[in-house]
């Protein structure tokens, strides 16, 4: 059907903002923890020797998960979202071994890493197991900055809040992403990302540009 010139066309209204309340953080983007392992609280526990992988590139953020399933696609791409905005990095998953720089070069340029889990019984198990791997020192070369949650329902229970918040404060930063019911049917679209989501986003933006390592 062709278009009649002499009428105007209506633009397609911008995507509505989408509201989304943190029941595990509140009004707090991120938690904080100790900023290295010489910081760290004594361990107490299982420290386990985390399998190393060789990343292909030294620049970016590593996004490594702590179990299967643990959301690393998820928050890789929306990562790479706010990088094709505003970032002049990439982020990378990395699978589930902890990522090394790759080459000849000794000692290894660090890299950059966060970690991510879901909040459920074997999730947070390995996430505990990683943060007391981590404050012992066993986790060589590259930098951790910090452990992100990734919700694995539409609401956790009592015990899952008390769990993602206090692993949040067992590494230098703790972010969490709520459950988005959207994610369920469609591909995640920046646009349309609940604000509460993208302020997260750019809080480990911004922790990477100031607290983490440039091998550029």
């Amino acid at each position: 059907m062709s278009v009649n010139p002499f009428v105007p066309v209506e633009e397609a209204a911008p995507p509505e903002e989408v509201e989304l309340r943190d029941a595990v953080f509140g009004d707090r983007t991120v938690l904080d923890g100790p900023p290295s392992p010489a910081t760290a609280p004594p361990v107490a526990g299982e420290v386990v020797e985390w399998p190393l992988v060789e990343a292909a590139t030294s620049s970016g953020l590593m996004v490594m998960g702590l179990h299967g399933g643990a959301g690393t696609s998820l928050v890789t791409s929306l990562l790479a979202h706010v990088e094709h905005r505003e970032m002049p990095w990439e982020a990378h998953d990395v699978g589930t071994a902890w990522p090394v720089a790759g080459g000849w070069a000794r000692p290894r340029p660090p890299l950059n890493v966060v970690a991510v889990y879901r909040p459920h019984r074997a999730g947070v198990e390995a996430a505990e197991r990683f943060a007391r791997t981590w404050a012992k020192s066993a986790l060589p070369d590259s930098q951790l900055l910090g452990i992100v949650a990734v919700d694995d329902g539409p609401k956790l229970l009592e015990a899952q809040k008390q769990a993602v918040r206090r692993i949040a404060r067992m590494t230098p930063h703790g972010w969490h992403v709520p459950w988005n019911e959207e994610w369920r049917v469609a591909e995640p679209a920046f646009d349309a990302v609940p604000r509460r989501i993208r302020k997260t986003l750019r809080s480990i933006r911004k922790t990477v540009e100031e607290e983490g390592v440039h091998n550029d």
